[in-house]
């Protein structure tokens, strides 16, 4: 299965972390280009580029882009070494669209991994659950139906959340607070970055995936100003607020 974690096996990743490792201790960001067989090398030359950081949870997330194009893999460790997979666990198809997810729980697979597919109307939906307890597969589910990133399929009645102060308050913040990163722009890089994220009873966000990716830049600035949007108005389910998904698309 595609998305489930591979090891390292590519020599040069071991010379590229004794040389991390050695040179700046446990920074909280690190970039590196690297080519086409993953070794390191110079931006002008790279095929790839791998940024480390430290997320809020302590956990080291990878994750490994295209040099001038879409997220390839996000994995999540729990040490800076990256060898104790911990967390959520991603993989995109060449277009950027997200393929599959999955957790681990400290070097375990635990939790439901999805295999994903994308509709000719760019909806993405549930082909495969794979069910996992304590590493061991306990159950295969083939759907094509909804499943990853839905509002539990039941939908009636349900008020969508929102922005704070509605659509057009939307638009506004998006004004004052979005920037069509240099980077991007001076490889003329457009596209539509797609963010899935969790919307709280009490309205904050969580969970932020990125669901369809285009570039560096330009997916990182779309989670910055998702992050800076403070609380949105939770959905309402038969009167009360309720978790929901909310997909929110970025144009450049």
């Amino acid at each position: 299965m595609y998305f489930l974690y591979c090891g390292m096996k590519y020599l040069g990743f071991f010379c590229l972390f004794l040389c991390l490792h050695s040179s700046y201790g446990q920074a909280k960001n690190q970039f590196y280009a690297l080519d086409a067989q993953m070794n390191q090398t110079v931006l002008d030359s790279s095929k790839y580029i791998l940024w480390i950081h430290q997320k809020a949870d302590s956990n080291w997330q990878w994750d490994y882009y295209n040099t001038w194009g879409p997220l390839i893999k996000s994995d999540s460790f729990e040490d800076f070494e990256g060898k104790v997979p911990n967390g959520k666990f991603y993989r995109y198809k060449n277009t950027g669209i997200l393929d599959s997810t999955g957790s681990f729980d400290h070097g375990m697979k635990n939790g439901s991994f999805y295999k994903l597919n994308s509709l000719p109307t760019g909806r993405i939906v549930n082909s495969r659950k794979y069910d996992y307890l304590q590493d061991s597969l306990v159950k295969i589910i083939h759907t094509d139906s909804s499943g990853f990133g839905e509002n539990n399929g039941d939908t009636l009645g349900l008020k969508e959340p929102e922005y704070l102060t509605g659509q057009m308050g939307w638009l506004n913040y998006l004004k004052d607070n979005f920037a069509y990163p240099n980077r991007a722009a001076q490889k003329n890089i457009h596209g539509q970055v797609q963010l899935l994220f969790e919307v709280e009873e009490n309205g904050a966000i969580d969970n932020i995936c990125i669901w369809k990716s285009v570039e560096y830049s330009l997916d990182q600035e779309s989670v910055k100003v998702l992050i800076n949007s403070g609380k949105w108005l939770p959905g309402i389910k038969n009167g009360l607020p309720v978790k929901t998904y909310k997909l929110q698309r970025f144009e450049y």
